[in-house]
């Protein structure tokens, strides 16, 4: 491997972290039918679980997401993002385990939280870690991985979940934690932990491993100006900055304040574009096209089109820029929930559509691969760059709470829709919210394809950038 790849070969090593989330996404799509099927075949509980009970599985994955961020922030402040990245794999080899010996309810809800837990602090530490090893050259392609890392998650899970026994699912989750933990311990740690804590030699050698530099000059104003950073982010007698000092420039800055808005907004459009409804509902989707593939092969063609779609983007983001492809994968999205939308409403009033039986799988299919290329993945691209570096941990952390506040929420939300109106009123609803993401991309969004961290502070301050 050339030397100048060993900074995505850091990258890709930290978004192993990632697969897991995946795993613990897609984890109740097969498990659940082992857990509610009559006949108890591989089942560990000996009973039926009731919808009442699956819910409050669901209500603690959310509980331990919110609680996740938090601990995440504290030790990467203590520990650095690699140790704290590391520590993720005890708390999904914990959840595993537990899962594998689980014989009750409680200790299934507690499972659970911890996977919520794990997943809401890999979101924030990878996060962090890309943001602070990411080149300028490399930005933009890092911030994708995210994607790419969770989807394979889902994947594994989709294509093992229902042709494997319950324990031998729990195991194959299990090794995901295991080598992703053996392969990270060979990766550096950030530049900018290792200045903060006074390591200046180790922190020269990481640069140099990052950027495949040969000699220490290659890399002096790289580490000059992370030195900066951390002198902005400490106090002047060295200790770290309160977090409160950090929440009041955050919100009282102007620049600082429309990263916040950008990137929440972000986040709140990409969770509530329905990818989670979608998927929810694909096997009346699947049932609704006639598709000869069936439920569970069609589910395991869906986890693939997921994860070849999100590799696609980092070869595109740097080229096409970030708010082409959030405006046009908004488009996209939008127009497939409208066809949806308007289906479910031929349906309704008993208007003939045999002819157009495959509309909704084709629509399925558009809206998992236009998610996937898009705004999935592009809106943590922005997140993980838009923030000024000294409040990056919080202005993260902020936003992956509201990503899981927001995911919990309008699924909820559109459940309680479906049951009370019908999936074309959800569907039109969705597609909605999607052409709300045009216009906030189009109104709202920065820019960032080719501009330093430093430019993108001056743009969102409203000083203009010249390029020469």
């Amino acid at each position: 491997m050339h030397w100048r790849y060993c900074e995505l070969l850091a990258g890709a090593a930290a978004n192993l972290a990632t697969v897991s989330l995946g795993c613990g996404i897609a984890w109740p799509s097969p498990v659940f039918q082992k857990l509610t099927e009559p006949t108890l075949r591989d089942n560990p509980f000996g009973a039926v679980l009731t919808e009442y009970e699956r819910t409050l599985s669901e209500a603690a994955l959310t509980i331990g997401g919110l609680a996740g961020p938090l601990l995440a922030c504290w030790i990467t402040k203590h520990k650095g993002p690699r140790i704290a990245l590391l520590l993720s794999s005890v708390l999904y080899i914990s959840a595993w385990l537990m899962l594998m010996i689980v014989g009750s309810v409680s200790l299934l809800i507690v499972a659970r939280t911890i996977i919520g837990m794990a997943n809401g602090y890999v979101l924030l530490t990878v996060t962090l870690y890309i943001g602070e090893i990411a080149s300028d050259r490399y930005r933009g392609a890092l911030g994708c991985f995210i994607q790419i890392g969770t989807t394979l998650g889902v994947l594994i899970v989709y294509c093992a979940g229902p042709f494997v026994s319950y324990l031998a699912l729990q195991a194959v989750c299990c090794a995901v934690p295991i080598l992703f933990g053996t392969l990270f311990l060979y990766m550096p740690e950030t530049p900018h932990y290792l200045v903060q804590c006074g390591h200046g030699q180790r922190a020269v050698e990481a640069l140099m491993f990052l950027r495949g530099a040969r000699h220490a000059d290659e890399v002096r104003c790289e580490l000059d100006e992370i030195r900066e950073y951390v002198r902005r982010r400490d106090a002047d007698d060295g200790t770290p900055a309160r977090t409160v000092h950090h929440l009041k420039h955050l919100f009282v800055h102007a620049g600082n304040r429309k990263a916040l808005l950008i990137s929440f907004g972000l986040v709140l459009f990409q969770q509530c574009s329905g990818i989670d409804v979608i998927l929810a509902n694909s096997e009346v989707l699947f049932v609704e096209s006639n598709a000869s593939l069936g439920p569970i092969y069609g589910t395991a063609v869906l986890g693939v089109l997921q994860f070849l779609s999100s590799c696609i983007t980092p070869f595109f983001i740097d080229r096409t820029g970030r708010r082409p492809m959030l405006l046009a994968s908004s488009i996209g999205l939008a127009i497939a929930l409208a066809t949806l939308g308007a289906y479910f409403t031929l349906s309704r009033y008993a208007v003939p559509v045999g002819p157009i039986r495959w509309l909704p799988l084709t629509s399925l299919v558009g809206f998992v691969a236009i998610y996937n290329a898009g705004f999935g993945p592009v809106a943590w691209a922005i997140v993980m760059e838009i923030f000024a570096h000294e409040l990056k941990p919080i202005g993260v952390t902020l936003c992956v709470l509201g990503s899981v506040l927001f995911d919990y929420a309008i699924l909820q939300l559109i459940t309680a829709l479906i049951q009370a109106a019908g999936l074309d009123w959800a569907f039109w609803m969705l597609a909605g919210i999607c052409v709300a993401a045009g216009t906030f991309c189009w109104r709202i969004v920065l820019e960032t394809r080719g501009l330093k961290l430093v430019e993108i502070q001056q743009q969102l301050s409203g000083t203009k950038v010249m390029r020469l």
